[in-house]
């Protein structure tokens, strides 16, 4: 009996080395090849599959920051926005909108600023004496008669530039109505040698030592002519008065024309009457008495505009 358990046939033996084979993969914690095969398979596809997402998302999200909308989802943080539109010059312009909540920016306030001038308590009431010379030179304008030069000088430290300055009185003396509309009279400016008067412009306190040496009271407010200088006091130039605040322009005009005026010898005159035009020769800062604004010695028919002498 135990000769006959010994001996297997040849399909037993192969039963067996098959059984033994599978507790073999068992033991090692293995699995069948197609069943590996095909986990090795899904897990690749599921990577690919999530690679492809991450990939749209990133796209996406670089996308839409350049475009700049907002709400844009992605890869941006809210962090590295502002900087993004800082680099091209948009987190300024987009500040300054809203500071002021119009939608103008700081231009509108800047433009606000210009129509109401100047603040008089930023204009100096004093300085250091001394004039720079505007440079350069202009065309003679006038009649055929005498010609009278100038020269053009701004107070140094005050922040005006001579050549605006020299700008705006060359402009005033060649207009039509002007002194030139004698016929008689010419102007011209020169920047160097002799001159035969000077136009100043000043703070008030030099306008008042100036004057002063020729016994008038200037006050700090008003402006002069003594020798040769035609003394503009730097406030009224930028201010002008209560009758010209809205065309301060206009008031320029006035100044140099009434002490350019008295240089050539006209004295101060009164209102000729209610509704007509002020003489640029009346003293107009004190009042106009009844007469409407003018700031020219002509008419824009060549005649002159006068009133009666004030003594």
């Amino acid at each position: 009996m135990n000769e006959h358990r010994s001996t297997s046939s040849p399909s037993s033996d192969a039963t067996r080395r098959r059984r033994r084979a599978r507790r073999t993969r068992r033991g090692r914690g293995g699995k069948p090849p197609m069943l590996w095969a095909g986990l090795v398979a899904g897990v690749v596809l599921l990577l690919a599959g999530a690679l492809v997402l991450e990939d749209r998302a990133e796209t996406s999200g670089h996308s839409v920051d350049a475009t700049g909308a907002t709400g844009a989802t992605g890869s941006s943080s809210a962090s590295e926005r502002p900087a993004s539109r800082k680099a091209v010059g948009t987190e300024e312009e987009a500040d300054e909108t809203e500071e002021d909540g119009s939608g103008a920016g700081k231009e509108t306030g800047t433009d606000q600023e210009r129509e109401k001038g100047p603040d008089p308590g930023a204009i100096p009431s004093s300085g250091p004496g001394t004039f720079a010379t505007a440079s350069g030179g202009g065309d003679r304008v006038g009649g055929s008669g005498r010609t009278l030069t100038y020269v053009v000088q701004v107070e140094d430290g005050i922040g005006i530039s001579p050549r605006d300055v020299a700008t705006e009185v060359e402009r005033i003396l060649a207009d039509e109505r002007g002194w030139t509309a004698d016929g008689k009279t010419g102007f011209r400016r020169v920047s160097g040698g002799t001159s035969d008067f000077r136009v100043r412009l000043a703070t008030a306190g030099t306008v008042d030592d100036i004057c002063g040496q020729y016994g008038l009271d200037t006050g700090g407010e008003v402006n002069c002519n003594v020798g040769q200088d035609v003394m503009v006091n730097l406030k009224r130039w930028l201010l002008a008065t209560q009758y010209y605040a809205d065309d301060v322009t206009s008031y320029r005009a006035l100044i140099i024309n009434h002490e350019v005026g008295h240089f050539l010898g006209h004295g101060h005159e009164g209102c000729p009457g209610a509704g007509r035009p002020a003489p640029v020769m009346m003293q107009q800062i004190k009042g106009l008495h009844g007469c409407r604004t003018n700031v020219w010695p002509y008419d824009s028919e060549g005649r002159p505009v006068t009133g009666p002498a004030v003594g």
